[in-house]
């Protein structure tokens, strides 16, 4: 055999590879060309988080392991909550005044759909679709429900639409305007995955959040990833790692990896520590919990230092107290705008976009006065710090 002829098969042999590779590319349905797209894109915009905690632990009890704060509301299984043989699959969440209860409920076609249902004199109303999220019938599936503290943030898991597999998890917010949600948006990577990821959850009163997934483990088994929230958005594509590193991070293969500040991460564990003392009750009732500093928190008037600050916090409890009622109207209001005809909705819709403008900045200045509280509270303890 001739040198030459070596030459050509040498390189057909290089280039077997990538025409095996061209092959298996061009067997690819365009569901899944759409689909392997969809995870390259995820992949490549995995957000940088830190997490401070997993823990595997059975499927069926893994709610049991989330040390939510009492002011973040509840996470919890349809049957335990309403004490019922009913929806089996079913999970609910419950505002922190307790009369709000976003829900998930089985249809007889297997399909799970969220609705709301209202606390009104000890009974809870009839549940109504929340208007908004599955109007174009993209998921199959949708469970896990979570509202933030503003009352306008959803979380929530689904099947189907643009998830990569099993449950993803999923966010949108309450459009007042046209009195349903927005159109949801999947949250990415590293939080949802091939596998089912669910039970998304942010603690604002920890500074902590919490997220279950199936991903890598046995049957009956799911894993609890507890991580210290964002407030902005960063990803790891502009950080000069490499795409197999950033896989890495968008699988979550070592928790350690993310544990670029160890202080950051030891404040975090103590906060989780500190809530699970809480929810244990091994703590004495306090009259309230106002987070001074990561080190620091109040329980009563008495711990204020800083001048003016007992009456400050009692100012911030009226607006709190205030807010909350107009949360609660507002949900009365929004339920009624639902079934009124339309010379009721004429009349409800301005007073509801009203409240809801007050809502707004009843919001920011609960925020602002917060914020100047903890403001003055540090300075005052570094000032006389002995």
């Amino acid at each position: 055999m001739s040198k030459h002829w070596l030459f050509i098969l040498s390189l057909l042999f290089l280039a077997l590879p990538v025409m095996a590779q061209k092959r298996r590319a061009a067997l690819l349905t365009p569901e899944q060309k759409a689909h392997k797209e969809r995870m390259e894109r995820m992949t490549a915009n995995t957000q940088r988080i830190m997490f401070v905690d997993s823990m595997v632990v059975d499927k069926q009890q893994f709610l049991q392991h989330y040390r939510l704060s009492p002011e973040a509301g509840c996470v919890a299984r349809f049957q335990d909550f309403f004490h019922t043989r009913k929806q089996p699959n079913a999970y609910i969440f419950v505002n922190e005044l307790g009369n709000q209860c976003l829900m998930a409920q089985e249809a007889k076609d297997s399909t799970i759909n969220l609705y709301s249902s209202q606390n009104i004199n000890n009974r809870w109303t009839r549940p109504e679709p929340l208007h908004g999220i599955n109007d174009q019938h993209e998921f199959q599936s949708q469970n896990y429900p979570f509202m933030m503290g503003d009352g306008q943030t959803f979380y929530f898991a689904a099947k189907g639409g643009d998830s990569l597999g099993g449950y993803d998890i999923y966010v949108t917010r309450y459009d007042a305007e046209d009195n349903q949600f927005l159109h949801p948006a999947n949250i990415g990577m590293p939080f949802n995955s091939e596998a089912n990821d669910y039970m998304y959850v942010i603690d604002e009163f920890s500074n902590l959040g919490w997220f279950a997934t199936d991903r890598n483990q046995p049957d009956e088994k799911v894993c609890i990833y507890v991580f210290i929230p964002s407030q902005t958005r960063q990803t790891y594509s502009s950080s000069g790692l490499q795409p197999d590193q950033i896989a890495s991070f968008a699988r979550i293969d070592r928790i350690a990896d993310t544990w670029t500040d160890s202080i950051a991460r030891d404040k975090a564990l103590k906060r989780l520590h500190d809530v699970a003392l809480r929810k244990t009750g091994r703590q004495v009732a306090p009259d309230f919990h106002f987070v001074i500093n990561d080190e620091i928190t109040y329980t009563r008037l008495a711990d204020f230092k800083a001048p003016a600050n007992s009456r400050l916090y009692e100012q911030l409890t009226v607006l709190q107290n205030r807010y909350n009622r107009l949360l609660s109207a507002l949900a009365r209001a929004r339920d009624y705008y639902v079934t009124a005809n339309q010379d009721e909705r004429n009349e409800l819709r301005p007073e509801i976009l009203s409240s809801e403008q007050k809502q707004h900045e009843l919001f920011n200045e609960i925020q602002q006065l917060k914020k100047n509280i903890r403001n003055a509270e540090n300075i005052f303890l570094t000032k006389n710090k002995q």
